[in-house]
C-alpha cells in the first residue's frame, strides 16, 4: 500500500475526475459522498475485506440504487489507484460483479505535447517555473506527487538524473532530458531564489509558488488545464495525461516494458502492460502495409 493517506489519494482522485475526465462538479461531489464513509477515519487504503464489509453494511440501511452508485464509485477509485501504481492488485476486483473494462490511458499526441510545452512563453518568473515544471513532468513520466515533492538534493543535473521518492517511499533514479536540465537550471538560477526569499516555508522543495511555498499538486493540475484551454487543446490535459504520454511515446519508440516499468516506478509489470495496447492504430497500419493479407 502507498505511504500517502487515503484522504490524500481521494483528493487526487477527485481532482483527476474534474480535470481529466471532466466530470461535472455535481458528479465529483457525489463521488466524494460515496467514497467518504469507506475512507473516513483510516489512514490506510481499503482492502477487499473492508470493501466487502462496507457494502454489506450499506445494503442494510440504503436502497439498492445507493449501493450500486457506491459500487461504481469504489470501482473508479480502485482503478485509479491501480493505474497510478499505488496498488499492484485492484482490491475491488471480483467483489463488485462484472468488472468494467479498464480504459486505456489517454495520451497526448506528440504535436499536442509540443504545443503544451510551448504554452508558457516569456521571461516572467512564473513562466520560467512552469516551463521547467511541465518539461520535467513529460521528460521523466513522474507522478505529480513525486515532482511537487522533489527536493534540491534530488537533483543530479550534472548526470541528468532525478532522485525521486515514489509510492511506498521507494526511491528511484529517473533520467532527465537535456532540455529539462536546461530549463531547471534557468529556473533554479534566476527564479527559485526570488520565490524562496519571501518565506522559509518552502524548505528544500524544488518547485515553489510565487509566495515561496511548496507548489501543491492541485495547482499543477489547474495550471495545465488552464494552459490547454489557452492554446485550444481539445483533449484533456493533466499531469496524469503527461505521465501516460511519456510511457506511450516510449513504447511507440520501441522501449521494452521492463524499462518502462522501472521508469514509471510501477510495483507490478501488469500495471505497465496496458501500454502494449495503446497504439492500435499504428499496429493496424503496420499490418496493412506489411502483411500479405493486409
Amino acid at each position: 500500500m502507498s505511504s500517502a493517506s487515503s484522504q490524500t489519494l481521494l483528493a487526487d482522485f477527485l481532482v483527476y475526475l474534474g480535470a481529466e475526465v471532466q466530470a461535472s462538479p455535481n458528479t465529483v461531489a457525489a463521488y466524494r459522498r460515496d467514497l467518504g464513509p469507506l475512507l473516513d477515519g483510516s489512514h490506510d487504503l481499503p482492502d477487499a475485506a473492508r470493501i466487502r464489509a462496507h457494502l454489506r453494511d450499506l445494503g442494510r440501511t440504503h436502497a439498492r440504487a445507493s449501493v450500486l452508485r457506491a459500487m461504481s464509485a469504489i470501482r473508479g477509485f480502485c482503478r485509479f489507484l491501480l493505474a497510478e501504481g499505488v496498488v499492484a492488485v485492484d482490491p475491488a476486483e471480483g467483489l463488485l460483479g462484472a468488472r468494467a473494462e479498464r480504459r486505456l490511458p489517454k495520451a497526448l499526441g506528440r504535436a499536442n505535447v509540443e504545443k503544451l510545452l510551448a504554452a508558457f512563453p516569456g521571461d516572467d518568473p512564473l513562466a520560467v517555473r512552469n516551463r521547467a515544471l511541465v518539461e520535467t513532468l513529460y521528460a521523466t513520466g513522474c507522478r505529480v506527487s513525486e515532482v511537487v515533492g522533489l527536493e534540491l538534493g534530488g537533483l543530479i543535473l550534472d548526470q541528468r538524473l532525478l532522485r525521486v521518492h515514489g509510492k511506498g517511499s521507494k526511491e528511484r533514479l529517473v533520467p532527465l532530458s537535456d532540455r529539462a536540465c536546461e530549463l531547471l537550471t534557468a529556473y533554479l538560477g534566476a527564479v527559485r531564489p526570488r520565490f524562496a526569499a519571501r518565506t522559509l516555508a518552502g524548505g528544500e522543495k524544488v518547485f515553489l509558488s510565487w509566495r515561496g511555498r511548496p507548489l501543491d499538486r492541485n495547482r499543477v493540475w489547474q495550471l495545465l488545464a488552464a494552459a490547454a484551454r489557452r492554446i485550444g487543446l481539445t483533449v484533456a490535459c493533466s499531469p496524469h495525461a503527461l505521465r501516460h504520454s511519456f510511457a506511450t511515446h516510449l513504447v511507440q519508440g520501441g522501449a521494452d516494458l521492463r524499462s518502462v516499468q522501472e521508469l514509471l516506478g510501477h510495483a507490478s509489470l501488469a500495471t505497465t502492460q496496458v501500454y502494449t495496447h495503446v497504439d492500435r492504430t499504428r499496429l493496424k497500419e503496420l499490418h496493412r502495409r506489411f502483411h500479405p493479407r493486409g
